[in-house]
């Protein structure tokens, strides 16, 4: 940590507020956010925490030492784009919504005035919103910070809040153990969990509470993961920490459904082209959730369709993209390989696949350390190790 007489330590450093007083700056790949938050709390600050990756920006409001309200210049941090991931309003109604909009007014006060959204839930949003943006930062490794101290009022908003920074510390910190592991078992939003049948838990014994209760009442082998977080008043990775419990206890299961394969491949053929695919995309899906780690979300994702946009000469990955997990549609490749003759398409298959892997691990591994290297690499080298044995 430096004073305000300390020289910007990164290239990304923000730029100082001629209004306020400078009292901590520094570099997040030498400070950790969990120690800059814990400094802050214990000398109470009034003002505003700048953190700068890149482009993007994020803000933290404090006041006394408490955080009182978070902002991001990055689109899919705002208000309308978090009602929208967590099912509180429609598709349409965020559109409409976004037509109305003037440099005046506030996205939230627009949909509660189109009756798209209720005081109730325009609260539930905000403070949810505000612990996202927060929550997302523990992700960072790099990167520069400010704390501009100031007793001026530094929010406008009209929704403030008073958040305690050692649940923040708390809260991040396991968020980021957690992910790696839920993604894992859960890597899609459209997976459907069924109860396990004769594993029906007594509820008190489990000690779950009111939303654990919610979420697992709900789950009837039809709901997607996506259906149970737009009807539960909780976030998308709260539903998800909770399903995550409920696999682990082997209370509910996924629901395993007929895998549709492409018609026009040969039944002898499918299975094994199939069996390669999904043994690649884990290694995709570890790819990306270590690059998320080493940089952030906003630009990991960046950096890693960039990877797969620049090998779209190659008619393998025509129509095929990586979704949110850094996993692709299995049968989406395997339809592009179909016309192939039969003897080419599995070593077509392997080559595709195979240099993408190669140029994405390249690309992932220039943004971690030494361990975490050493980590990844002894991973894909143990399932590579397993494809070729399967297919000796």
């Amino acid at each position: 940590m430096s004073d305000s007489s300390s020289p910007a330590v990164s290239a990304d450093q923000p730029a100082a507020a001629a209004s306020t007083r400078i009292i901590l700056q520094g570099d997040l790949s030498a400070i950790q956010l969990p120690d800059v938050l814990s400094f802050l709390g214990m000398i109470r600050p009034t003002g505003k925490l700048e953190l700068r990756q890149r482009q993007l920006d994020r803000f933290i409001f404090w006041k006394d030492g408490e955080i009182v309200f978070a902002t991001s210049n990055s689109p899919e941090d705002s208000l309308g784009q978090f009602l929208l991931r967590n099912g509180k309003i429609t598709r349409q109604e965020f559109d409409e919504s976004i037509k109305k909009l003037t440099p005046d007014t506030r996205h939230g006060k627009v949909l509660v005035q189109m009756g798209a959204l209720s005081p109730k839930d325009l609260w539930w949003g905000v403070k949810n919103q505000v612990l996202e943006i927060i929550y997302g930062l523990f992700l960072w490794q790099e990167g520069a910070f400010i704390f501009h101290e100031s007793d001026v009022d530094l929010v406008q908003e009209r929704i403030t809040l008073s958040i305690n920074t050692s649940s923040i510390i708390m809260e991040g910190t396991r968020r980021i153990d957690e992910t790696a592991l839920i993604r894992e078992k859960i890597p899609s939003l459209d997976l459907v969990f069924a109860k396990v049948a004769g594993a029906e838990p007594k509820v008190e014994e489990l000690e779950f509470n009111q939303n654990e209760i919610s979420v697992f009442e709900r789950i009837d082998g039809k709901a997607t993961v996506r259906d149970l977080v737009r009807s539960a008043e909780l976030t998308e990775f709260e539903v998800l920490q909770i399903l995550y419990q409920l696999l682990s206890a082997r209370i509910v299961e996924a629901v395993v459904t007929e895998k549709v394969e492409p018609v026009f491949l040969d039944v002898e053929d499918s299975p094994e082209l199939l069996k390669i695919v999904s043994a690649y995309n884990g290694m995709f899906g570890r790819l990306f959730v270590s690059l998320l780690g080493a940089v952030g979300e906003e630009r990991g994702r960046e950096l890693f369709m960039n990877v797969l946009q620049n090998s779209d000469t190659n008619e393998l990955w025509t129509g095929v993209f990586f979704d949110q997990f850094g996993r692709f549609d299995e049968n989406m490749l395997i339809a592009n390989i179909s016309e192939l003759p039969f003897e080419k398409r599995q070593s077509v298959l392997d080559d595709g696949l195979n240099t993408l892997l190669s140029i994405q691990l390249f690309e992932v591994s220039q943004h971690l350390d030494a361990p975490s290297k050493v980590q990844l690499f002894r991973f894909i080298s143990d399932q590579k190790a397993q494809i070729e044995k399967g297919s000796s």
